[in-house]
C-alpha cells in the first residue's frame, strides 16, 4: 500500500523569503547609478533526492531550498538560481544584507509589500 510522501521540516531562516519580491537599485553603476534596474523574486520549494531504478524512481529526503530569480527592466537576460548561493555567498546572507552582488554589479534590494508587491507579482509572477 503506498504511503504519503514525507514533508520537509520547515527551515525558520527561509520564512521571510517564501514569496517575496524586491526592487533592485544599481548602487555603483555608471549609467544606472541610483536608478531602479529590476526585481529579485524569491520562493521556497521542496527539493528531493531521486533514488532507485529509472523506470520506478523514489523521491526521498525532502529539503526546503531557497530559489531566486532576477528580472532586469531592460533587455538583460534574467538570472535564475536554485543552488542557494550568490557568488559563493549563501543567498540568505546576501539577501539579509540587502545587496545582491552579480558579477561586478552591487544591487541594493528594497523589499516590497502590500499593493506594490502584488502589482509586481502580477506583472512578473513566478
Amino acid at each position: 500500500m503506498p504511503h504519503a510522501p514525507a514533508r520537509p521540516r520547515p527551515v525558520p531562516e527561509l520564512a521571510a523569503y517564501r514569496r517575496r519580491i524586491g526592487r533592485l537599485t544599481d548602487t555603483a553603476g555608471s549609467t544606472h547609478r541610483g536608478l531602479p534596474v529590476g526585481y529579485v523574486v524569491t520562493r521556497v520549494v521542496t527539493h528531493w533526492d531521486t533514488v532507485g531504478p529509472h523506470l520506478a524512481p523514489t523521491h526521498v529526503n525532502p529539503v526546503e531550498r531557497l530559489e531566486w530569480r532576477v528580472h532586469f527592466d531592460d533587455a538583460e537576460t534574467e538570472i535564475y538560481c536554485d543552488d542557494a548561493t550568490v557568488r559563493g555567498t549563501p543567498a540568505l546572507d546576501a539577501l539579509r544584507d540587502g545587496h545582491l552582488r552579480l558579477g561586478a554589479r552591487d544591487l541594493h534590494v528594497t523589499w516590497l509589500d502590500g499593493p506594490e508587491a502584488d502589482a509586481a507579482w502580477h506583472d512578473l509572477g513566478w
